[in-house]
């Protein structure tokens, strides 16, 4: 494989990688923000209330509730 294609291949990997973890919340003002990690959880509800809920899917654009 030529060295290009590695360098590419690489620089591709670390960039995948570095944004695996961010998300990007818009607020009603319209500026947006992006941080790192798994968004706030509310830490009021029990563990059965967490499971319940099940998994919670972001739909870009929109505001997480």
């Amino acid at each position: 494989m030529p060295r290009i294609h590695r360098a590419l291949l690489l620089a591709t990997l670390l960039l995948i990688a570095a944004t695996g973890g961010c998300t990007t919340y818009t607020w009603p003002d319209g500026s947006r923000e992006t941080v790192w990690g798994i968004p706030a959880e509310d830490e009021t509800r029990t563990r059965e209330e967490q499971q319940a809920e099940g998994v919670r899917y972001r739909v870009p654009g929109e505001i997480p509730e």
